[in-house]
């Protein structure tokens, strides 16, 4: 009997183990409940009568099971938010750093938390980073040229 890693041993790519595809089908089979129930636990539902029936008696888990409800329905929300703040242009160094500065005012009146300016710190230094890399790709350019014509002289 081999052992170790070899071409064409083992499972195919992309074949799911025996595990996995039970617990599908478990999910297959109860999904349908477990999505009744957390509706139930939420106080999302009615009776026969039309009634609404109490969800959880805590709070915690009503809102646990609506979270549960709305990324299963709509997808986990994506971090973050829209932030509109005005900044200047960016396409040089001395613009990224007005709009850090920028970012700065907006967090000190409160028009964006800390959290999100030190996002928008981070693209804005990735654009400094873009800038200046470019700038000595240009400066390295001229000083090869420059060698360039000192050797064929």
């Amino acid at each position: 009997m081999q052992g170790g890693a070899r071409a064409g041993a083992g499972r195919k790519r992309g074949t799911p183990n025996k595990a996995s595809g039970e617990v599908r089908t478990l999910a297959a089979e109860y999904g349908p409940a477990g999505l009744r129930k957390l509706a139930k636990l939420a106080g999302l539902t009615k009776d026969d009568e039309g009634n609404e029936v109490a969800g959880a008696q805590s709070e915690a888990a009503q809102i646990s099971a609506i979270a549960i409800l709305m990324d299963r329905a709509y997808g986990k929300a994506l971090p973050g938010r829209l932030i509109e703040i005005e900044l200047p242009d960016t396409s040089t160094t001395e613009g990224v750093k007005n709009a850090v500065a920028a970012v700065v005012r907006a967090t000190a009146e409160g028009q964006i938390t800390t959290g999100e300016a030190s996002d928008l710190c981070g693209v804005l230094d990735v654009q400094r980073r873009a800038i200046e890399l470019s700038d000595i790709e240009g400066r390295l350019a001229k000083l090869e040229a420059i060698q360039q014509g000192r050797v064929a002289a």
